[in-house]
Order: C-alpha cells, then structure tokens, then sequence
C-alpha cells in the first residue's frame, strides 16, 4: 500500500479497542503469490516469530484449521481467521499443532505446494480474533490495512470523537467522500 493512497488516521489510545470491531469483521490485505501462511504473518501483517509461535495459536484457512503453517500456502481470494488459543475441548481440538488434531483431520487444510509466480500480487480477506485482535492490533493498523469504503464511513462516522485525521480534512467530510465510493480503502491508524 502506497502511502499516497493510504488514509491516515490518529485516534486517541481511549478509542483503540473499538478498532477491534474491523479487525473481527474483516479487512484484506495484499501479499505476493506462493507464501506460505507463515510468511504471509510475517509479511502482511508483520508478527515476528514469537508471535507466531506462541499467539497465533488458532489459524483458519477458508473455514479449515490449520496446523502446519509452513506448508499450507495463501492464494488470492482466500480467507484467514487468527486468533489466540480457544477455550474448551472445541477450542483446543481447532487449535494448531494439538494432541487432538485427529478428530478434526478430515477438514484440516493440507500443504499442496506453491504453484504460483512469486511477482503475482494476491488480497487475501483477513480477521483477527480474541487476545490476537488486542495483542496485535495496534500494529496491525499502524501498518495499514484495506478495509471497504461503506463500512469504514460507517465505523468512523460512530468513531468520530475519538479520531483526528492526519491530514486538514474533517472526519464528517471523509466519512462523506467514502459513502460514495467503493471497493477498498487502505487505511493506517496511530494511537
């Protein structure tokens, strides 16, 4: 994301758990074809290591778990679900890398090799959840993220006393400006 084309926010760190609300509902992001899930962590949202060993503990890849990140690859139009460990038998059955992870083997997502030319750009629909949307969130956003224009006029429009823009512009003019427009707009956000 250009920063010439990215939206540039300030909200006052009171409003920052509000923020969760578009992370948990879902935001795209743009990464390069043939990356695995690991390296698309990495990448796109940039979590280091640790984060994504002891975190990022549940992973869905258009509706199936995930256990092995390192084989499993993101292609455009895909779908990705994060969030921490879950509570319960459910959760730690859906969970990565688990004792239980064969009660759930005929819907796990698998490793079928990369396949894709590494310069292809692909926008993969991300949500974050749980303690992940908390933890990480405030750098997520400071990296930038693409969300749809409706719903982001909509949620600043509710934000609007906590948020300044970054440039002279009012937050009522640009929710106005992205109440007519459509598909995504990048937007980053410091607190």
């Amino acid at each position: 994301m250009p920063n010439s084309q990215r939206m540039q926010l300030h909200s006052k760190p009171e409003g920052r758990l509000a923020w969760n609300y578009l992370l948990q509902k879902g935001f795209n992001l743009v990464g390069r074809a043939g990356m695995t899930i690991r390296e698309f962590l990495a990448n796109a949202l940039g979590y280091d290591d640790r984060t994504i060993q002891e975190e990022v503990r549940t992973i869905f890849i258009n509706s199936s778990p995930v256990d092995d990140i390192d084989t499993v690859y993101v292609r455009d139009g895909d779908r990705l679900a994060l969030g921490s460990a879950m509570p319960g038998l459910v959760g730690i059955c859906m969970g990565r890398d688990n004792p239980y992870k064969s009660f759930r083997s005929g819907i796990a997502a698998h490793g079928d090799g990369a396949g894709a030319d590494e310069r292809e750009r692909i926008r993969v629909s991300v949500k974050i959840f749980s303690t992940l949307a908390v933890d990480t969130g405030t750098d997520v956003l400071r990296r930038g993220i693409l969300v749809d224009a409706p719903v982001l006029a909509e949620f600043l429009n509710r934000q609007k006393a906590n948020l300044t823009p970054r440039n002279d512009a009012s937050i009522e003019s640009l929710c106005e400006s992205l109440r007519g427009r459509e598909g995504d707009v990048a937007v980053s956000v410091e607190f």
